[in-house]
């Protein structure tokens, strides 16, 4: 039976041959933002993270300098197509943050997330957030994504998240 436990190692790529390598610190990442999955009234949601991602499946996120713009102009196009239930959904842009900001994030002077490369051959520039302990009670999951939240308050366009590039 294959191991059901993540890949949860910083230092490491999940996918050599395919991957640009460990995710440094001083890389930007990016999540897209959808309202009103992610955002409603300007506000992000709780939901915006899964609990189940950060334990399971890993909070996918982009590292900005191994996509294109137009990769993720189309995740997102993907994103709004699908049917959804309510109003229409539209895009909040992007938030974008440094991967140390995510590991910064400590209780009582422990890590609380990595983030680690998790590159398909689809998208060589992707990774994933985690739960740096994938054990611990829903409660106190809640609690530590509570500290993750504000990170994708900082929101931009595509296009400016891509200026200059």
């Amino acid at each position: 039976m294959p191991c059901q436990t993540p890949h949860l190692d910083e230092v490491t790529t999940a996918t050599p041959g395919i991957s640009p390598g460990p995710v440094r610190d001083d890389e930007s990442l990016l999540r897209d933002m959808i309202n009103p999955d992610h955002v409603v009234d300007g506000k992000v949601r709780s939901a915006a993270i899964s609990l189940r991602d950060l334990k399971e499946r890993g909070f996918s996120v982009n590292r900005l300098d191994h996509v294109t713009r137009g990769f993720v102009e189309r995740t997102i196009g993907q994103r709004l197509a699908r049917p959804f239930q309510g109003a229409n959904r539209v895009s909040e842009g992007v938030a974008i943050f440094a991967a140390q900001a995510v590991r910064e994030i400590r209780d009582n002077g422990k890590q609380m997330f990595v983030v680690i490369d998790t590159a398909t051959e689809s998208n060589t520039g992707h990774a994933s957030i985690y739960l740096s302990d994938i054990r611990v009670n829903e409660s106190r999951a809640r609690g530590m994504r509570s500290r993750l939240l504000p990170l994708l308050e900082n929101r931009l366009s595509v296009a400016e998240a891509f200026a200059g590039r």
